[in-house]
C-alpha cells in the first residue's frame, strides 16, 4: 500500500510543470505601447501649436477688418494715453525791424502758446506726432527818443501756424519746420513836449521758421510730459521783417 502511494506521488510530481514565483510589486512593462503614447503626445502638441497659430491669424484678420467690406481699420490710437496738447511759455530775443536804417532793434520777446497735435486724429501712424499746430501770442516793445520827443511802440503777434516734425527715430525729440499767419496789433504813442498822440492798428502777419522740439516723459506712471523748444522764427509784419530767436518751456499731456 505504501509502495503504491509513493509511486502515485512521484508520478504526480513528474507530470506537473514548474511554477516560477513573480514579484507582484514590480510594474508590468509594455515596451510596444510606450512609443505609441509618445507619438500621441507629439501629435497633441503639434495640434495645439497649429491651433494657436490659427487663432492668432484669425485675431489679426479681425483686427484689420472693418465691417463686411474688409477695409483696413487702424488701431494705432487705441493704446495711446496722450491727448497731444501742450502749453508753453515763450522767451527770447525779438529783433524788430528798425526805422533808423540799422539791422534790427533787439528787445525782449515774451509770449505763450498752445499746441495741438492734430495728426493724432488721422489713421496714419507716421503722422500722429509729426503734424501739429500752434496758437501763439508773442509780445515785444521798443521805446526811444529825446527829452523833447519820445516814441513808444508795443507789438502783439497773434498767429496760428501748422508744422511738420521730423522725429529722431522713435524718440521724443525732433526737428520741425513751421509756417502760418495771423495779425499784429501795434500800439504806438508819440509824446512831443508832454503832448501824447496815440496811433493803434492791425497789420497782417506771416510767420515761418525752424526749430528743435522735445517732449520727454516726466514720470513713467503719468501721462505728463515736459515740453520745450528752441526756435528761429520770422514775422513779416506788413512791409517790416521781425525775427524771434529763443525757446519755450511748458507741459504736455
Amino acid at each position: 500500500m505504501k509502495t503504491w502511494l509513493v509511486r502515485c506521488l512521484l508520478g504526480g510530481l513528474a507530470l506537473s510543470t514548474p511554477a516560477l514565483a513573480q514579484d507582484d510589486d514590480d510594474p508590468y512593462a509594455y515596451p510596444d505601447e510606450e512609443p505609441a503614447r509618445s507619438n500621441d503626445a507629439d501629435d497633441d502638441y503639434e495640434r495645439r501649436k497649429k491651433q494657436n497659430v490659427d487663432e492668432t491669424d484669425d485675431f489679426r484678420r479681425v483686427a484689420e477688418q472693418e465691417g463686411e467690406d474688409g477695409d483696413f481699420k487702424a488701431l494705432s490710437g487705441l493704446d495711446d494715453p496722450n491727448m497731444g496738447v501742450a502749453v508753453e511759455l515763450i522767451a527770447g530775443a525779438l529783433l524788430l525791424d528798425s526805422s533808423r536804417g540799422q539791422f534790427a532793434e533787439t528787445k525782449l520777446g515774451l509770449g505763450v502758446r498752445a499746441t495741438w497735435e492734430y495728426g493724432r486724429i488721422l489713421d496714419n501712424e507716421p503722422l500722429r506726432e509729426a503734424l501739429w499746430a500752434d496758437i501763439r501770442w508773442t509780445y515785444g516793445s521798443i521805446s526811444d527818443g529825446t527829452s523833447f520827443i519820445t516814441g513808444d511802440t508795443r507789438v502783439h503777434y497773434f498767429t496760428i501756424a501748422p508744422a511738420y516734425e521730423l522725429k529722431l527715430g522713435k524718440s521724443d525729440f525732433g526737428f520741425f519746420a513751421q509756417a502760418g499767419g495771423g495779425v499784429a496789433y501795434q500800439a504806438t504813442s508819440i509824446t512831443v513836449d508832454a503832448v501824447e498822440t496815440k496811433v493803434n492798428g492791425l497789420k497782417p502777419v506771416l510767420q515761418g521758421g525752424v526749430g528743435f522740439r522735445g517732449r520727454p516723459k516726466i514720470s513713467s506712471t503719468s501721462n505728463l510730459r515736459l515740453a520745450f523748444r528752441l526756435e528761429a522764427m520770422a514775422f513779416r509784419r506788413g512791409y517790416m521783417n521781425d525775427f524771434f530767436l529763443g525757446g519755450s518751456l511748458g507741459t504736455a499731456f
